[in-house]
């Protein structure tokens, strides 16, 4: 759709005029247009007819690829979209999102048709309170994961998480046969894809496994999914259907004309009967939100647009012979002929505005047909929900009623089909669906991840995984005391539970992970004066597979770095002449230390660099000498730490603002030659660096780290940077890049201008800003995990994670007295 439409959105919405002509009452379906629509209306005559469960079931046969023929002649497919942030999201974007849905529903011509199904599906009653979330590994972390899932396993009961949302788009197009039928299916299906893709809605088709459960959820709400493929057979004679029909459909319980009963619940299928004066984009999603089970169930066949243009023009036929009659009669009766009844002046006004837009607006027209379904254990359980469901949609002038006597053909057109047997319908432009968002409140639910917290709209668990996302690469920020090591310290633990065979280091300058590191069995490595660890910069141990010219490539940057990380002057970065001097002396050290069959160390640098003509050579000597000789030597010397446990904290808080920087900057180079080699290893390392602002110093030092940022995802490295402060951090292009290439961010409470900053960066709507303003508590945020944006809570309960968690002074200073008295250190 063209940008003037994005403009006029507001203007396609449904009005009072000649949309209550076209979209008013309820109109039959003409079924003697087509003789291929009076085939479908005789099969759908059998459907209603049918004696039994199975011949009743909207579907002839389901294939493996996904692809069902519903019909005769008629196939359909099925393709899961995911949620997008929407309703909080910025005005521009709103619009673009609309843009894209309206380009969607115009892909779709007179040949074919869509229906978009939004279902909250009830997670099974056996796993409420006894979902496994993090499976039992070592002794030395079982206890934490018995207390973690008891702790997620209450949560869950505090938000509507028994629900799950699925979004379902099922196209259906006519074919001769199946094969006739898959090239059409397929083209679709990539089309729609990556429209979807467009707005950031990861999409996927659903195989036949993955229908078959969908539609069981709706044929039979309260069963368990057991089908097999290998349950079929040509001895057995069992088909699909045979194994996710319900044993019984009762469509008169109790007498009743306006619900059914399906098994041991009872449902009820309503009709969305009329629109407000406006169509508003949240309609839908208000009801969507109810923490009910339901499904929302949008039909649509687009008119060929020859047939929609005289419709709109036999309209206004109509109306200027209204006209006419009506000027006749006030002619007749001396009135003046020039004042017209408003309604008609308007719907007058109205439909030529409609046949411009038909013309001239890439607009099309729909045979629409919404349909609202839920179900519940008893008749008044179900009657309290529906009242829920009217009045939601009251409150938005939105008129829903129950279908009476259509509950047969309706349960079958809220099954995600493609498919509508219900013969009630009203024409709605491409914008007037478009308008009929979706996507309600953001959710983030992925199996496999850790947790983050709870959503602030909903309640619901929000359990995301990195590894899924196209770029994991990301930053948690925050004041202090905002939460933010607390957060940094569960996803860690989540990391480490959820992923056993994943390797975690972390950066630790403010000594604030020891205590957790140690609870969880790993390796804490302290970097401190009077130690007897050594870190060589010039240890190339890890990469010794690699040519020797890249491995002095690789160092030569490590050291440059280090250099400019001594340097006390601004921001500039080393000087040309320092550069090459450095470069120089790196190629010597390794040259010297192979005469002598080992690796260079820092001494054998700062010697050679003492011995060169040049002033500029001593000087750089000079910066590193205290590095060299004294209290802070551990840097000179063969390395004697490395990280064969698979959780490593480098402890650095008792050193000061310069030295921390060498350390983590030597320390990061152990990790880039561990995790960058080739082939990559079959192992993800997860890095956490804290006060990550404090290496943004330098040119040199940014073009090194965001060298790393850029090209560690290839090799399984998921980079966390952790600030304070990242407004200065951020008018570095360097860093804007690292931003920018992020996925990932968890941002608490900011300070104006890091609020101003992250509003920049991340492109943040009003609403997502007071997520992370000042006005919010420790633990709140807002987490963006691609195109995914979630406002999260966490009233994490007091036990043992707790303890680990929390990083308030008091805290740390009681869990050090324990420590003590029990004869433990960190």
């Amino acid at each position: 759709m063209n940008q003037q439409n994005s403009r006029d959105k507001k203007k396609v919405q449904a009005k009072p005029g000649v949309l209550s002509l076209l979209l008013g009452g309820a109109t039959k379906v003409d079924r003697s247009k087509k003789a291929n629509e009076e085939k479908a209306n005789r099969q759908k005559k059998a459907r209603r007819a049918a004696k039994d469960v199975l011949r009743y079931i909207g579907y002839d046969a389901m294939y493996k690829d996904g692809i069902a023929q519903v019909e005769e002649g008629l196939f359909s497919q099925t393709i899961e979209f995911s949620d997008i942030s929407y309703q909080s999201a910025r005005k521009e974007n709103q619009e673009n999102v609309f843009t894209v849905l309206s380009s969607l529903y115009n892909y779709f011509g007179a040949d074919t048709c869509f229906q978009l199904t939004i279902a909250n599906i009830p997670i099974p009653e056996r796993e409420i309170g006894k979902r496994v979330f993090f499976e039992n590994g070592d002794d030395a972390t079982a206890r934490y994961v018995d207390e973690y899932n008891r702790i997620l396993n209450d949560k869950m009961r505090e938000g509507f998480s028994n629900l799950e949302r699925h979004r379902y788009l099922t196209y259906m197009v006519s074919a001769d046969d199946v094969d006739g039928a898959v090239p059409k299916l397929s083209r679709v299906k990539g089309d729609c894809i990556q429209t979807l893709q467009r707005v950031r809605c990861q999409a996927r088709s659903l195989d036949g496994e993955e229908r078959l459960r969908a539609l069981q959820s709706q044929l039979r709400p309260k069963s368990e999914f057991a089908f097999s493929w290998d349950k079929l057979s040509h001895s057995s004679k069992l088909r699909t259907k045979d194994l996710i029909a319900p044993m019984m459909i009762d469509f008169k319980p109790e007498g009743r004309a306006d619900a059914f009963r399906v098994d041991d619940a009872y449902c009820q299928v309503l009709l969305i009967k009329s629109f407000g004066s406006v169509l508003e984009d949240y309609y839908i999603a208000n009801i969507i939100d109810l923490p009910i089970p339901l499904s929302v169930n949008i039909h649509a066949q687009p008119l060929a647009q020859s047939d929609a243009l005289a419709l709109v023009k036999s309209q206004l036929d109509w109306m200027d012979k209204e006209i006419i009659d009506e000027q006749r009669t006030a002619v007749r009766k001396g009135y003046d002929y020039t004042i017209l009844p408003p309604e008609l002046r308007y719907s007058k006004e109205e439909a030529e505005e409609l046949l411009d837009f038909l013309r001239n607006k890439n607009e099309k027209l729909f045979h629409y047909t919404g349909l609202v379904y839920t179900y519940a254990s008893s008749l008044d359980e179900l009657d309290r929900q529906v009242e829920q469901i009217i009045s939601v949609a009251q409150g938005n002038s939105l008129g829903i009623e129950p279908l009476f006597l259509q509950q047969r053909e309706a349960f079958n057109s809220v099954l995600p089909l493609g498919i509508n047997h219900v013969d009630v319908f009203r024409h709605l432009t491409t914008g007037q669906i478009a308008m009929q968002m979706p996507f309600a409140s953001q959710e983030l639910n992925q199996p496999g991840g850790g947790y983050y917290g709870q959503s602030k709209q909903s309640g619901n668990l929000v359990i995301c995984d990195r590894g899924l996302l196209a770029s994991p690469m990301g930053f948690v920020c925050g004041k202090p005391g905002s939460g933010k090591s607390f957060s940094v310290k569960r996803e860690i633990t989540n990391t480490i539970l959820a992923h056993p065979g994943d390797e975690v280091i972390i950066f630790d300058p403010a000594g604030e992970y020891g205590n957790l590191i140690s609870a969880l069995g790993g390796a804490n490595i302290r970097l401190a004066p009077g130690t007897d660890t050594i870190l060589n910069p010039f240890d190339t141990s890890a990469v010794s597979d690699r040519s020797d010219a890249t491995k002095l490539a690789y160092k030569t940057d490590a050291i440059l770095a280090l250099s400019s990380a001594l340097m006390a002057e601004g921001s500039e970065g080393l000087p040309e002449n320092d550069r090459s001097i450095i470069t120089r002396c790196v190629g010597l050290a390794y040259d010297q230390g192979a005469a002598e069959d080992r690796l260079p160390t820092l001494e054998d640098f700062h010697s050679i660099l003492a011995s060169q003509p040049e002033a500029e050579a001593r000087d750089i000597a000079l910066r590193y000498e205290r590095y060299v000789h004294g209290a802070f030597s551990f840097f000179n010397g063969q390395s004697n730490v490395g990280f064969e446990n698979r959780i490593t904290n480098i402890d650095m808080h008792e050193l000061g603002q310069n030295m921390k920087v060498f350390g983590m900057l030597t320390a990061l180079e152990m990790v880039r030659n561990r995790v960058m080699v080739t082939p990559p290893r079959d192992v993800v390392t997860w890095l956490y660096i804290d006060e990550v602002q404090s290496l943004f110093g330098h040119p040199t030092i940014v073009d090194y780290f965001a060298r790393l940022w850029r090209e560690g995802r290839k090799f399984g490295l998921i980079c966390t940077g952790i600030s304070q402060n990242t407004s200065h951090m951020l008018l570095n292009a360097n860093a804007r890049d690292m931003v920018i290439n992020s996925d990932f961010f968890l941002l608490h409470k900011q300070g104006p201008a890091d609020l101003e900053a992250w509003t920049e960066m991340l492109d943040l709507s009003t609403a997502e800003r007071g997520f992370i303003d000042e006005s919010i508590k420790a633990g709140e945020g807002l987490l963006v995990a691609g195109g995914i944006r979630v406002p999260i809570k966490d009233d994490f309960p007091k036990g043992e994670l707790f303890r680990l968690f929390d990083t308030k002074p008091a805290a740390i200073a009681e869990r050090s007295v324990l420590e003590g008295s029990k004869g433990g250190t960190s």
